[in-house]
């Protein structure tokens, strides 16, 4: 009998299928007999040196023919699935398919199946991979527990007496499977095949197959492994490529802008010049390390938003592809960024339409992403005379941190640029989507605020922290009900006071179909607005319902950020700390003691903790090395100066205005991510010079990303919160084994299982995520 080998693939995945569902109930003898089976033919079939097009269904079908050799020891399904792929007996009206093809996908699936009965991947250089195996775990070894460490010696000892090398490999990511570090060093080196039969194509004879070869471990894992882990047909030199961090490096140009400080009213054509430079022009900003920028190379984007300005036409550059044009004229332009040569100045020619002082932003844009806006104001006058001291503008300082995977990054799905105007009482809306180019940079709308918004949202803060503190057991149905329509009732609200016609328009017609479940950044030059519970709602003339949708943490991925520096793309964890003052309550203990498991477990980044008091918070950081940040621990805000809003640590205070100075250089060094797990962590006011509170403090000192709450949260789904974004950010407890989440993916996942815990609480709405969505974290050095 023959199989046909259109069908081989398939008919050996089905009978896979079968061996699996019966393995229990099949003999020792013939489960070891099939295991052999597979190690023999699974590395020839995983082999992509030797695949192609016609070989690979041969190699199928050897495997299929060994099968049916054992078909009277077979269960029943097997058999019959065997049958399914026979070449009929009667082959008339059968005829030749000509060349069979199996796609490489359908290959590594199957491959994938086949590995469920037993794990035949080998290794590349076992003999290496052994020692920097031992080697690593030497080095944790006080991270092992007692019995881990018992085992882990006597394997340690069998292979220093020259045992072999992949067996070593294999039994010690069995016992020690709940340590990611362990299976991180090993996932790159496991292989389909081995590695001299994936060289051999031109050195074996014609019909020649290789022997199994000695780095084939003869011991059985449990009965279903782990699936492969990606990658693992790559080549050692791929995979060692594939390991190294993005280089960040760029080239240092200066952002020369030259506008008057002061505009007449009656003037036209007031010309904005906007040069990127290799040197720093004296008519332009305060200075030239304030005007610096870490640019690479290619096409630089820059956006113009001008308050109280029409504007008349631009040139230089090219007009950014797909960009909104105002009156035939584009308010994106793109010009390229090269390695000799100043850019090409791009010019926006202004007319003034109101008195006053006015707003204007340029953003920045390199592969898809902000990275920086710069931010001056110009005042229009209508009395010849009030032009006197007319000067340049002054462009406030701000860091510029490049795009550091260039275009290889994934950019925010969809960006909602929120403008505020120069009096604090506009707020100008901007769409943009540089992943799917539905939006380029599309003005959707305007809003004036009819009250000061910390004022108007005092009132819903504290109501939010009466409901967050009553646990799902203190409420009666009737109390939970009443919560989760108050919550909605908020939101509702939000969406109807907040959001214009224009992007409601957008909102109902495409993005909540388009963008739903992808990232959602919202860069904004505002502080206090509770985006995260802004729930879309919206009835047509007659009162009929268009939507009624989750709030827009929920229907989305979403993060924001602060206008100025760009949210960076790539988030670097090496070594963290975790505060945790001895007089928390029992649900922060908690928080530490995952911690301090983790600590034992994620061997890739080293956690200090818990610290406790303030001068081992602020020794760590002024070190320039601390990546992460995370506090579990009272706070409170203070409305009258949000600089002096407190953080209680063990016999003092942490304040944001003590953000400053060395402690402001060590932050700005390691650009860490900061999660304060505190009550009215991530309230941002209006302090006396400029934003105040913890968010704006530590942005301004170069973090990463910043994490906090709106209002005060309930202690044990605050606890839970922590445990189920870290599981996902750094790949352990039921995520062992799995790449790190993206910081928006992560964080939205995290909200939604406190969500599921207690919806009626508002905790899971409190937690606000400084950052890009798409934020890529790379743990260790």
């Amino acid at each position: 009998m023959a199989f046909r080998s259109d069908l081989a693939a398939q008919t050996l995945g089905q009978t896979i299928d079968a061996l699996v569902a019966g393995w229990s109930a099949i003999d020792a003898e013939t489960r070891q007999k099939i295991v052999t089976l597979i190690r023999k033919h699974g590395p020839l079939i995983g082999n992509f040196m030797l695949y192609n097009a016609m070989n690979v269904p041969g190699r199928i079908s050897a495997l299929l023919d060994d099968l049916w050799l054992l078909k009277t020891v077979l269960p029943a399904p097997a058999v019959q699935a065997l049958q399914s792929g026979l070449v009929p007996a009667d082959p008339k009206g059968w005829g030749t398919v000509g060349i069979i093809r199996v796609p490489d996908d359908d290959r590594l699936a199957l491959l994938r199946s086949v590995a469920r009965i037993v794990d035949f991947r080998v290794f590349d250089n076992p003999t290496k991979l052994a020692a920097q195996l031992d080697s690593l775990v030497d080095s944790r070894q006080d991270r092992l527990l007692e019995g881990e460490r018992a085992a882990w010696t006597a394997l340690h000892q069998a292979f220093a007496q020259g045992g072999d090398a992949a067996t070593y490999i294999q039994k010690v990511a069995e016992l020690l499977k709940d340590y990611p570090a362990v299976e991180q060093l090993i996932a790159p080196h496991r292989l389909w095949a081995p590695q001299p039969l994936r060289q051999a194509e031109i050195t074996l004879p014609k019909g020649m197959i290789a022997g199994p070869s000695r780095d084939v471990a003869p011991i059985d894992l449990p009965f279903a492994p782990p699936p492969p882990s990606a990658g693992s047909e790559r080549s050692v030199a791929q995979t060692m490529l594939a390991a190294q961090p993005p280089a960040g490096g760029g080239v240092t140009r200066y952002a020369n802008v030259n506008f008057p400080s002061k505009v007449l009213i009656t003037q036209r054509l007031v010309p904005l010049v906007i040069q990127i430079a290799l040197e720093h022009e004296a008519w332009s900003i305060v200075s030239a390390d304030e005007s610096s920028m870490t640019l690479k190379l290619g096409d630089l984007t820059i956006m113009l938003f001008a308050e109280g300005f029409d504007l008349a036409a631009s040139f230089g550059g090219l007009a950014a592809p797909g960009a909104v044009i105002a009156n035939g004229v584009a308010s994106a332009r793109t010009v390229k960024v090269q390695s000799d040569t100043d850019a090409e100045p791009v010019v926006y020619l202004l007319d003034p339409q109101s008195a006053g002082i006015k707003q204007i932003k340029l953003d920045f844009f390199q592969f898809g992403r902000n990275i920086l806006t710069l931010s001056f104001q110009s005042t229009v006058v209508t009395d010849p005379a009030d032009m006197a001291g007319l000067a340049n503008v002054a462009v406030d300082r701000v860091l510029v941190q490049s795009a550091v995977l260039g275009k290889d990054g994934q950019p925010p799905d969809l960006v909602l640029r929120v403008v505020l105007s120069a009096d604090q009482k506009t707020l100008f809306y901007i769409l943009h989507s540089a992943t799917d180019g539905d939006y380029n940079f599309k003005p959707a709308g305007q809003v004036t605020l009819t009250a000061d918004p910390q004022t108007y949202l005092k009132g819903t803060f504290d109501r939010l922290s009466t409901l967050a503190k009553l646990s799902s057991q203190a409420r009666t149905p009737e109390q939970t009900a009443a919560a989760k329509r108050e919550l909605a009732d908020i939101g509702i609200n939000l969406y109807a006071e907040l959001i214009p016609p224009e992007l409601k328009a957008e909102y109902r017609n495409k993005i909540s179909k388009d963008y739903a479940g992808k990232g959602l950044l919202i860069t904004s030059d505002e502080p206090w607005i509770p985006w995260e519970m802004v729930r879309p709602y919206e009835i047509d003339q007659d009162g009929n319902e268009l939507y009624d949708d989750p709030p827009l943490c929920e229907k989305f991925q979403l993060t924001r950020w602060l206008a100025g520096r760009g949210a960076p793309d790539l988030v670097k964890m090496q070594n963290g700390v975790w505060v945790a003052p001895p007089d928390n309550l029992a649900a922060a203990q908690d928080e530490s003691d995952y911690f301090t498991e983790l600590r034992r477990r994620q061997w890739t980044i080293h956690l200090d903790g818990p610290l406790s008091a303030l001068s081992e918070v602020d020794t760590r950081f002024r070190d320039g090395s601390t990546e992460l940040f995370h506090f579990a621990c009272h706070g409170n805000f203070n409305t009258d100066d949000p600089n002096e809003s407190r953080l209680k640590l063990a016999g003092d205070f942490l304040r944001p205005s003590q953000i400053i100075g060395q402690r402001q250089a060590g932050l700005r060094k390691s650009k860490p991510v900061v999660f304060l797990n505190a009550c009215y962590g991530g309230r941002v006011g209006v302090g006396l010079t400029q934003l105040g509170g913890w968010a704006q403090r530590f942005i301004d000192a170069g973090a990463s990303a910043f994490i906090g709450s709106l209002w005060e949260i309930n202690d044990a789904l605050a606890a839970r919160f922590a445990k189920a974004f870290y599981d996902r950010l750094w790949g352990v407890g039921e995520f062992a084994g799995k790449p790190p989440q993206p910081l928006g993916q992560a964080f939205n996942e995290a909200r939604l299982a406190i969500k599921a815990e207690d919806e009626a609480n508002p905790t899971w709405l409190a937690y606000v995520l400084y950052g890009d969505p798409q934020g890529q974290v790379v743990l260790g050095g």
